[in-house]
């Protein structure tokens, strides 16, 4: 499947009951950032988000944008150990009401994501902390959920990690892009 210019993305999640936005929600959906905003501005690894809105719940995905710099991203994420979807900061997902990602049952909170990167599948773990400070967010962890996403090739490496939306007229996904590899992990409300 082509993907989908951001314009489609979003009348296509319209039409399935869902939207996608790329403005923060409210502080308790804000993104956590190590280090002064000028430094934001400048590191290697950019901060980015995602927003999801699916019938009535809306999750916002936080996390940096690592570059493959020549460097083969197989060998930067290999299948087998956790990989923490991106690079400075946890990657996390603000959540404002209960939704289904990958078969994993978040409620109403903010999780830290981790990835177990597998050749055909991705085992995605949920996992709360009592820390809101981003340096701190890995001591505390207790996994909550786990859900998956299937693993597929793309024809054009991806240069930047990127996490976005693609939605058809019955299913929203959330899109893992970097090097040769895209993760495909559907989101649906929990009724």
């Amino acid at each position: 499947m082509r993907p989908a210019t951001p314009l489609v993305t979003a009348i296509l999640a319209l039409a399935a009951g869902s939207a996608v936005s790329q403005e923060p929600l409210t502080p308790a959906t804000a993104c956590q950032v190590r280090g002064s905003r000028q430094w934001l501005a400048t590191r290697p690894s950019p901060l980015d988000s995602v927003v999801v809105m699916v019938r009535g719940a809306t999750a916002k995905i936080c996390y940096s944008r690592p570059s493959a710099r020549g460097r083969s991203v197989d060998s930067l994420v290999p299948p087998g150990p956790a990989w923490r979807m991106g690079a400075n900061e946890p990657t996390t997902i603000a959540v404002t009401n209960k939704l289904n990602v990958g078969g994993a049952f978040l409620g109403t909170g903010r999780y830290v994501i981790l990835a177990v990167p597998g050749l055909d599948r991705w085992t995605l773990a949920f996992y709360t902390t009592p820390d809101t400070e981003p340096a701190k967010m890995f001591q505390n962890l207790k996994q909550v959920a786990t859900g998956t996403g299937d693993v597929m090739r793309v024809v054009e490496p991806v240069e930047q990690f990127t996490i976005r939306t693609e939605s058809d007229s019955t299913t929203l996904s959330l899109l893992l892009e970097w090097g040769a590899w895209r993760v495909r992990i559907p989101v649906r409300p929990v009724l």
